[in-house]
């Protein structure tokens, strides 16, 4: 059974604007911890419903991860959903959403749903390695996401 993690950050930016930055692969950079770095990346622009994204990097400067994954669900300027189809879990699927909230302000989104693996073990790594991850990893993100509005 999949666990399932989910944050939220108002920002000072519109749905729209959160939206056009999401879908754009090429901006990982802007929120990535200093830890990861992209080493290669491949997508379609625009972000279409079963387009890929292609990304290799490496987290701790050798901790090699090779991701395919494509857009589930593209309806502009709410959601983004994005599929894992090879990679690391063997379930990982990315929701950003983006709830207007006022004149150019919105509340965003980010629901993981995911799975190590299925073992007992693997639920033991998502329940507690997996998540303490995931919250360290987006809390880093919503920062580096309301700094990057903040220059807007």
């Amino acid at each position: 059974m999949p666990s399932i993690f989910h944050t939220s950050t108002p920002l000072a930016a519109s749905a729209e604007t959160m939206f056009a930055f999401h879908s754009d692969p090429h901006n990982l950079s802007h929120v990535m911890p200093p830890t990861m770095k992209v080493t290669k990346l491949e997508t379609e622009l625009p972000a279409k419903e079963g387009g890929y994204i292609k990304i290799h990097c490496r987290d701790w400067g050798f901790i090699p991860m090779h991701w395919i994954c494509r857009w589930k669900t593209v309806q502009p300027p709410r959601l983004l959903v994005d599929e894992m189809i090879q990679g690391p879990f063997a379930i990982f699927v990315h929701e950003h959403r983006f709830d207007a909230d006022g004149p150019n302000r919105c509340i965003m989104h980010d629901t993981i749903t995911y799975q190590w693996g299925s073992s007992w073990w693997g639920r033991i790594v998502s329940e507690i390695g997996v998540r303490l991850y995931l919250t360290i990893l987006f809390c880093y993100r919503h920062h580096r996401t309301r700094k990057w509005v903040a220059q807007l």
